[in-house]
């Protein structure tokens, strides 16, 4: 394979993905969903570090099969899962689907999962039961946490007022007082 052979390589995880390639002298920072254009000796390199081919296999997404084949990283089919199709797949997948993709897909795309769980929001409980029991993350107490916080602060930057001091009534009213008697029959 050409070793200049420009290739794209996505962060399909939840968090930043570093990639470091000393002999090039290469220091990478992947935000998540992040797309970087890399060479095939990069790839390589990066392939022979410490991590590098679970790195790729399980955090970073190059989507032209003949780069995996040659450097040898396992992949499933939920590798190749999109946001799209994972946001499919929460909506209106089948439970066996879910539990299929809870089982084989790499640590990015479970990321992923939970991260668009949160979003939609996940609604179906026994998706959200098959989460917490596989990975141990609460998708109900995540989705409440969100919330709480794109709720809007109650008074916090406002400043205080002093209430104003009674000198006498505030209103105006005429409250009549009704006198109840005693009808006598």
């Amino acid at each position: 394979m050409d070793r200049k052979k420009i290739f794209n390589v996505k962060n399909r995880s939840a968090s930043t993905v570093v990639v470091r390639v000393p002999d090039l002298g290469i220091r990478r920072e992947f935000a998540p969903g992040e797309s970087v254009r890399m060479t095939f000796e990069e790839l390589e390199k990066l392939s022979y570090q410490p991590g590098g081919r679970e790195l790729m296999a399980n955090f970073l997404q190059i989507m032209e099969d003949e780069v995996n084949d040659e450097l040898g990283i396992h992949r499933e089919n939920e590798y190749y899962m999109s946001e799209a199709q994972i946001a499919q797949m929460l909506k209106s997948g089948s439970l066996e689907q879910f539990k299929d993709c809870l089982d084989y897909a790499p640590i990015g795309v479970i990321d992923l999962v939970k991260q668009i769980a949160v979003q939609l929001p996940l609604t179906d409980t026994v998706k959200i039961r098959v989460l917490k029991e596989k990975t141990g993350f609460d998708t109900e107490k995540a989705i409440m946490n969100a919330e709480a916080a794109n709720a809007p602060e109650e008074n916090s930057t406002k400043e205080e007022t002093k209430p104003a001091t009674a000198t006498g009534r505030r209103t105006n009213t005429n409250y009549r007082v009704v006198n109840k008697t005693k009808t006598e029959g």
